[in-house]
């Protein structure tokens, strides 16, 4: 396939879709959310002086979209064929990216995300830590070529993925901290705290991650079935496949549900009443969406509201800081 002559505004709009630019700008700032919201005022009683450096932190984030963007380009790379299909006015791999060009990226910004995260491996004195990101690299490619195409797998592998954009920076603060072993066991208590709270926004994530991909998965089923792919929907049908979706949102609701009866056990009437409306009410309508869409342009729309959903979520983080 030939590379199309394009526009510089059009090549601009379409690498800004190829690197999934908003979802990137999401993944910052669920990141900086959870180091001011959670971590800087019940960990540390607001005095952000003793955490992670911002320096490494924001290297911290910047490992992790740099990875994602890897992830991403090489996607893109195995799913010409899907996306000729599916998506061929937004094909970019082998139009606008020459297909080897694509692969080189990958490979440049897994590399970089990976060099980063050695650097905050040996900044908290933990090997292990920095193997983290090259194996996520090295999984994103392993899904984007075999996984995806699996039953089940692919959305689990995605679901976890997005879990771990959570649990990461806890995992990064809590490594610091043992560090400084002079108020590490006094800051233990105040740790298993957030990390509950880091649980729920990582289950959340993936509960919603999952479902979408699922939705996602109904809205490509075409170019799917045509390359051999065994996705839910190609298996089980779209009717099952959309029982599977609300059995989904139906227990995310139920966990919501038990969040917010704590929430209002503890009076905190504000992120109570921030997260009925935000969250619990659109996945009701995203219920009703479920069986009353049928074209891939619908299930697009279902896909879009799962992303509204997840940034109402993470914006919670902020009122439970102000009723701290």
């Amino acid at each position: 396939m030939k590379t199309e002559n394009v526009s510089l505004i059009t090549r601009v709009i379409k690498i800004i879709r190829f690197i999934r630019l908003p979802n990137l700008l999401i993944i910052v700032l669920t990141q900086f959310l959870l180091r001011y919201c959670l971590f800087a005022p019940f960990l540390y009683n607001g005095d952000t002086e003793v955490m992670t450096s911002l320096v490494d932190f924001s290297l911290l984030c910047l490992a992790t979209i740099l990875i994602t963007s890897g992830g991403y380009v090489i996607n893109d790379y195995f799913d010409v064929r899907i996306d000729e299909i599916n998506k061929p006015s937004h094909l970019i791999v082998g139009k606008i990216i020459p297909g080897r060009t694509a692969i080189k990226w990958h490979i440049l910004l897994t590399g970089l995300g990976s060099l980063i995260g050695f650097y905050l491996a040996y900044r908290v004195r933990l090997l292990s830590f920095g193997l983290i990101f090259p194996a996520v690299g090295l999984l994103l490619w392993f899904y984007s070529a075999k996984y995806k195409r699996m039953l089940f797998w692919g959305n689990f592998i995605v679901a976890m993925l997005s879990a771990l954009v959570v649990l990461i920076v806890y995992l990064f603060e809590f490594f610091w901290l043992r560090l400084h072993p002079d108020f590490f066991a006094d800051l233990v208590p105040d740790l298993l705290w957030v990390g509950k709270l880091f649980l729920a926004y990582a289950l959340f994530a993936f509960l919603v991650t999952f479902y979408r991909e699922v939705i996602k998965d109904m809205e490509d089923v075409k170019g799917d079935a045509r390359v051999g792919c065994r996705t839910i929907p190609i298996v089980f049908g779209i009717n099952s496949s959309k029982w599977i979706v609300t059995g989904l949102i139906v227990l995310t609701m139920f966990l919501l549900g038990s969040g917010l009866f704590v929430l209002y056990r503890l009076a905190l009437m504000t992120v109570f009443w921030y997260l009925l409306p935000t969250v619990l009410l659109p996945m009701i309508y995203l219920i009703y969406r479920v069986f009353n869409s049928n074209t891939q342009e619908e299930y697009h729309i279902m896909s879009n509201i799962c992303k509204i959903i997840m940034v109402a979520g993470v914006l919670s983080m902020q009122l439970i800081a102000i009723s701290k």
